[in-house]
């Protein structure tokens, strides 16, 4: 999660709002004080949202742990699996390459059980299924891989 973003809109909505207030010194100095105590209290609005969504990822998840990290000021997520599989972490990385396959009604059918006894989207178990059957053969018994989740 980028909290910089965040706090340069709020500055910017503010600084606005200073210019319609025609440069009354009084309302500049408590402005700048505002300016000041905006950004620790916004990283920590952002933590705690974090860790709220990440309860929730993780109740959503089983097998799973997540984790909250804090990198560079910002929260980040990171997506363990508990079940002795592969890791798989949510990277920055966008998701638009497709692959179009055509399977048999039956394989689908499991694919689809197989994702819903695990509490995840098809697409998500077809990633984490591939992302750990192509790691099998590579020297490291586990793979990491880590980033921050967009928002």
């Amino acid at each position: 999660m980028d909290t910089r973003t965040l706090i340069t809109k709020l500055e910017a909505a503010l600084e606005q709002q200073l210019l319609v207030g025609g440069g009354q010194p009084e309302v500049e100095a408590a402005a700048a004080a505002l300016l000041g105590l905006l950004g620790p209290a916004l990283r920590e609005g952002a933590m705690e949202l974090a860790e709220q969504a990440a309860a929730e990822v993780a109740g959503q998840l089983p097998g799973h742990e997540i984790e909250i990290v804090v990198v560079d000021g910002d929260p980040e997520f990171r997506v363990r699996s508990t079940g002795g599989e592969d890791t798989v972490v949510i990277t920055g990385e966008p998701f638009d390459a497709r692959i179009t396959l055509r399977l048999p009604p039956q394989l689908k059918s499991l694919i689809e059980d197989s994702a819903d006894a695990k509490g995840e989207s098809v697409n998500s178990w077809l990633v984490r299924s591939l992302s750990s059957a192509t790691s099998k053969g590579s020297k490291k018994s586990s793979r990491t891989v880590a980033g921050r989740i967009q928002t």
